[in-house]
Formats: C-alpha cells, sequence, structure tokens
C-alpha cells in the first residue's frame, strides 16, 4: 500500500486538485486509488508501486502537457505563465515527495508554498482562486497576523513546485466543471467531505464533460450559480452525493489578467434534494433562466437553500408574473408545489390533501390564470393574513367574486366559469384556521395551489405559437 498525503498549504481548492490528480494518476496507472479527506489536506491510498505511479505520471504530463494548449485554455492562467509551465522531454517529476505528511509550519518567503523543493511555478489563479482574494485561509493559525485587529495571512510566497502546479492542472481537468456565465468563466468543483472510492472518482472524471465550454449567455447572479449549475446536470443528485462544492467566478480585467469576483465553497445536499425530487424542478429552473426571471430564482433560491417560508410565496407569485406572456399564464408544476410543501414548508400531508383546502385554492387559482378576470388581491391578501377575521373578511371578497363571474360565464358558449367551493368546504376552512398550530400550514397550501396547476383545470402544454 502506497499513501500519499497532499501538502497542507491551506488553500482547500489547491489541495483537492492535487488529490485529484494522484488518483488520476492511479487510475491510468491501473490502480483504484482512494481518497480521504483529513480537514487540512487529503491522504490518497493506492495498492501500486511508486516507479510505476512515477512512469505512468511523466507519461502522461509529457503526452498533454509538452505544450502550453491546457494551459492557455485554463482560467486563470495567462499566456505568459502558460509558456513557462510546458513539460520539457528532458523534466522527470517524483511523486515519491507526497509520501510524507509535511509539518504544518509557519512558511518562509525563500520556500515553495507546498515546502516542496524543486522548480518555484508562480501560484497563478488557475491553480487556487484564493491565492489573491485575501480570503483567510488557515492552517492551524500558524500564517495568521493581525491587521488592524483583523486576522489576515500573508499571500507571499505564491510560488509552488512544478509537480504540485501539474497535478493541481490534471486534477482541474479531469474533475472540474469549467464554464462560462455571460463574460465570466466558472470553475465549479466537487469538495469529498467523506472517503471517496475509484468508481465515484470515475463518475466524476467521465461526467465533468457534460457541461464542458457550455456558455450560459444571461448574467445570472453569482449566488445563483450553483443551483444552476446543479440543474443542468440532473445526474449531479447521485454524483453529488456527500460532496460540498466550490466555485470560482473568474473574468478578464486585461488580456494577459484575471480577477476572482466570487469564490464560494457551500453545502449542497438541499440542492440536491430539490432536483432529486422531480425533473419539473429542473425543468422550472430551467424556465427561470430562459426568461431571466432572477428574482424568482433568487426567492426560490432562498426557499430551497435555507428554507425560507417567506421566500416560498414570494418565489409562487414572482414565478407567475415573471415566466408568462401576454397569452399564456405560466403556473407551477404540481411536482414542485408539493415538493415545496412538504420537503421546505414541512407541511402535514392531511393539510395538503385536504380537499376543503384544494376546493378553495381552486377558487383563488381562478384569479390568478384567468387572464380575463386576474386579480392577485385574493391571494395577496390571504398570505398577509394574521388573523381568522382577516381570513374570512378574504374569503368573503373571493366568493363573491367568483359568484359574479360564475353568473356572467356560466352561460357563455365557451365560458369559463369559476370553481364555487360547496359551503362545508368553508365551514372546514374555518375550522381549520382556528387551530393555531394549522394557521400559518393553511395559508401557505392554498397560496402555494392557487399559483400551481392543481388549481386549473387542465395542464397546458407551451408550444411556439403560446410563448
Amino acid at each position: 500500500m502506497l499513501t500519499l498525503y497532499t501538502p497542507a498549504t491551506g488553500f482547500p481548492d489547491l489541495e483537492t486538485k492535487i488529490a485529484y490528480g494522484l488518483a488520476r494518476v492511479g487510475i491510468e496507472a491501473g490502480y483504484e486509488p482512494v481518497i480521504t479527506p483529513h480537514g487540512e489536506f487529503y491522504s490518497v491510498e493506492i495498492k501500486g508501486e511508486k516507479e510505476k505511479l512515477n512512469n505512468t505520471f511523466n507519461t502522461l504530463v509529457k503526452r498533454i502537457l509538452s505544450s502550453d494548449y491546457i494551459f492557455s485554455n485554463t482560467p486563470g492562467i495567462t499566456g505568459r505563465s502558460a509558456t513557462k509551465m510546458q513539460v520539457k522531454d528532458s523534466e522527470h517529476f517524483d511523486i515519491g515527495i507526497f509520501k510524507e505528511i509535511k509539518k504544518i509550519a509557519k512558511h518562509k518567503e525563500s520556500e515553495n508554498f507546498c515546502r516542496h523543493e524543486g522548480n518555484k511555478v508562480s501560484n497563478v489563479i488557475g491553480f487556487t482562486a484564493f491565492a489573491t482574494t485575501g480570503v483567510l485561509c488557515k492552517r492551524d493559525g500558524v500564517d495568521i497576523y493581525l491587521y488592524r485587529g483583523q486576522p489576515r495571512r500573508s499571500n507571499k510566497p505564491r510560488k509552488i513546485c512544478k509537480t504540485c502546479a501539474l497535478l493541481s492542472l490534471l486534477g482541474m481537468w479531469y474533475a472540474s466543471f469549467i464554464f462560462s456565465v455571460a463574460d465570466k468563466e466558472v470553475i465549479v468543483m466537487p469538495i469529498p467531505n467523506k472517503e471517496l472510492k475509484a468508481s465515484k472518482l470515475q463518475e466524476i472524471f467521465t461526467s465533468q464533460h457534460q457541461i464542458r465550454n457550455e456558455w450560459i449567455p444571461q448574467n445570472i447572479p453569482q449566488v445563483l450559480i450553483p443551483l444552476v449549475f446543479l440543474s443542468k446536470i440532473p445526474s449531479s443528485a447521485d454524483i453529488f452525493e456527500g460532496f460540498d462544492l466550490f466555485i470560482a467566478v473568474l473574468s478578464r480585467q486585461r488580456a494577459q489578467n484575471y480577477h476572482v469576483d466570487g469564490v464560494f465553497l457551500i453545502k449542497i445536499e438541499n440542492y440536491l434534494n430539490f432536483i432529486r425530487h422531480s425533473s419539473y424542478n429542473v425543468a422550472a429552473v430551467e424556465t427561470i433562466v430562459k426568461k431571466e426571471a432572477y428574482s424568482s430564482l433568487q426567492e426560490l433560491n432562498n426557499a430551497i437553500y435555507y428554507h425560507n417560508l417567506d421566500a416560498l410565496t414570494k418565489f409562487a407569485r414572482l414565478y407567475v408574473q415573471q415566466t408568462s406572456s401576454n397569452n399564456w399564464v405560466n403556473l407551477l408544476y404540481p411536482e414542485t408545489t408539493k415538493y415545496l410543501l412538504k420537503e421546505v414548508a414541512m407541511i402535514k400531508e392531511e393539510i395538503i390533501k385536504n380537499k376543503a383546502v384544494r376546493s378553495i385554492a381552486k377558487t383563488l387559482g381562478y384569479f390568478v390564470w384567468n387572464k380575463d378576470y386576474q386579480n392577485y388581491s385574493f391571494a395577496d391578501g390571504l398570505r398577509n393574513a394574521k388573523t381568522d377575521k382577516d381570513v374570512r373578511e378574504t374569503f368573503e371578497k373571493l366568493i363573491r367574486e367568483a359568484k359574479l363571474r360564475y353568473d356572467q360565464e356560466k352561460d357563455k358558449e365557451n365560458g369559463n366559469p369559476p370553481h364555487l367551493p360547496h359551503p362545508d368546504d368553508i365551514e372546514e376552512i374555518n375550522h381549520l384556521l382556528n387551530k393555531q398550530e394549522y394557521f400559518d400550514q393553511v395559508i401557505t397550501t392554498l397560496y402555494l395551489l392557487a399559483f400551481s396547476f392543481e388549481s386549473y383545470k387542465t395542464i397546458k402544454i407551451e408550444t411556439k405559437e403560446t410563448q
């Protein structure tokens, strides 16, 4: 058994890239590597011979990194750096430098940041986006100093050995998802938080091409990139189980310089649950991005990620407003509504399926989807209700208006009268609302169902003519 260790640089993205690079070499050599996180660093266990790994690594880098093509097409690496990092035939690299755990010690300006001997390579953004962000990446506190009372870590030295640089590059290209959002370049990399076996590594290595070089023309707010990215790869719900997500957003300031616009390291379990539940959830995100309805996407993000209940009702209203067209009212998919009610709002099944609740929601929804009589005031009045008296007043206005429209539409040849709830339904709703523990649940359920296709008699399919 050969155990290799990443150098504990304090930069989480660099450590992960080196670990993925070492694992990729192991796979190319015909072995089954296992990556294990240890907080500040990773260990990579390989049942194999060091000599074979070295030969594989040197053959691999000379085969694909002898020109500056890969370097020049890596976000964060400029043309000048790309030329310097080309692998020459005369160079030989030794993976044996990773056999020992480097003692966590304060950096010296004279040493490489990885504390390995050998040629120095600039620690450019392509290897670690954290290098120039000023973000505090603690290494057991040894590199921390106070500046005006705030903890900081020196950015010097900012060079690593060429072996670490090349492994980082291999890890990035085999295990990162690189795409563009408007004029920004985005790097997304799964960060393992538990043991990672060869079979799972193979899934990541083979899936990263799914979004490679894709261009999303809309200027999506950075905080929403994780949700959009994961929705682009529906299989991510299975692939990224047990991972966190590292995201770097880069832009070109000048021809030779990159700038780090944003760095995120986030947990994604709530996103994966949303994507895994139904393909309709993915379709809802695609619709929002297509319509550039980013305020509704922001509320959906807040609802999914933070389980913010206020965001939930705001999302429903904004989604319908912003994704509808002049001749088509686009409502929430029933499966998406069901997920938001059960998994985000944690509403009891007995409330969601209650006959009276669905009856009232159908009447509320009539004034959402019917263009001729569209009136959000009934749904909004219900959402803003604080007492059962407020609810009763809203119901009275709703039923009065519904009866008026019913009388107008029932005798028309192509009339479309609203659903009129039975008096028993009203009585049942009032009974539920009198129970304090059910009040908010009933209001939220009525609101989301009203803005869903659940309130409509049929689900229309959007065509080019109705877009």
